[in-house]
């Protein structure tokens, strides 16, 4: 099957500032803020749904087409990407910006202060739905460049493309009437808890009234797992316990990535489900997005417990 990884890429530049924001910061001065802080070094991570979720379904075995921009700094993350498998074919260089990046300090009381450039990612992709293979084909429109998240929904849709909708952390620039458009005829809605909340305000919809937009309605939940909503039943996804819990960044898109595998493998929903709870345990066992790696017998023995758990048989396949 062909999958198709609508999104951003982005790098993460990661500061940790060995104090407390609190006592550098004069509540009544805010009017004429100016401070500095020294931070212990720097480490950049590699980031962006886009990225995330094609990582996590190269460890799957899987080969997806990225539809994203990079900057003209971009190619050692394309080098990254080709190393594990994923077709960049479709990527846009845009050599006049920089590729978005995040610049995160975070201090002792774990505030963070963080600084976003979107660069690359205000430039659409221009991807050719026409060109990719209805009936043999899935798609997640993830978190990236507006006029992608609007265009590609529509397009989708009339070739026939099954895709997953997240609109995630883009839904402060999104209008109420044109989410609605975007996600109605999704395969999929898939958010957080709040997410879904904010979707619900923004379009005035109920989840009974998105359900007759969306074919099902998954949302995740953190700790407490996920849950899949399809017709008229409710199904609860547990989480797959994790060897430890290192950076809960990432996780979310590790469960996307799962549950595409799942559902390009032909699994019920609530199964695919689980194959997204299994890969998130990995990725918040690890500090950045695309630094875990997965063993087949590991994997498939934590996809079995799950199974086991919610009397969901013939996961493995």
């Amino acid at each position: 099957m062909n999958i198709y990884v609508a999104g951003s890429l982005a790098y993460d530049r990661i500061m940790n500032f060995d104090g407390r924001f609190s006592d550098h910061i004069l509540p009544d001065k805010i009017h004429v803020l100016n401070v500095c802080f020294n931070v212990n070094g720097l480490q950049e991570k590699l980031g962006g749904t886009a990225g995330n979720i094609a990582y996590g379904l190269a460890q799957l075995g899987e080969r997806p087409v990225l539809l994203a921009c990079l900057g003209r700094d971009g190619g050692r993350y394309l080098d990254w990407m080709g190393q594990h498998g994923v077709d960049t074919s479709q990527v846009k260089q845009i050599e006049d910006e920089f590729t978005a990046g995040a610049y995160i300090t975070t201090d002792k009381s774990d505030n963070q202060i963080t600084g976003f450039n979107p660069g690359a990612m205000n430039h659409a992709c221009g991807c050719k739905v026409e060109r990719m293979v209805p009936g043999d084909s899935l798609a997640i429109v993830a978190p990236g460049n507006l006029e992608d998240m609007m265009r590609l929904p529509d397009e989708f849709r009339d070739y026939g493309i099954p895709y997953i909708f997240d609109p995630g952390q883009s839904l402060n620039i999104w209008q109420g009437a044109a989410l609605t458009e975007a996600l109605t005829g999704a395969r999929v809605l898939i958010s957080n808890d709040y997410e879904l909340e904010m979707i619900q305000r923004m379009t005035g919809l109920k989840l009974s009234d998105l359900l007759q937009r969306v074919q099902a309605v998954i949302t995740t939940k953190g700790e407490q797992g996920s849950v899949l909503f399809e017709g008229q039943r409710r199904v609860d996804i547990p989480i797959a316990p994790a060897d430890k819990l290192r950076d809960p960044t990432g996780a979310g898109d590790a469960y996307r990535a799962g549950l595409i595998k799942g559902m390009a493998l032909g699994l019920d929903l609530a199964q695919a489900c689980l194959w997204g709870a299994a890969l998130a345990s990995y990725a918040v066992a690890h500090y950045g997005t695309q630094e875990y790696r997965i063993d087949a017998v590991g994997f498939d023995q934590r996809l079995a417990a799950l199974g086991a758990e919610q009397g969901l048989g013939g996961l493995i396949k």
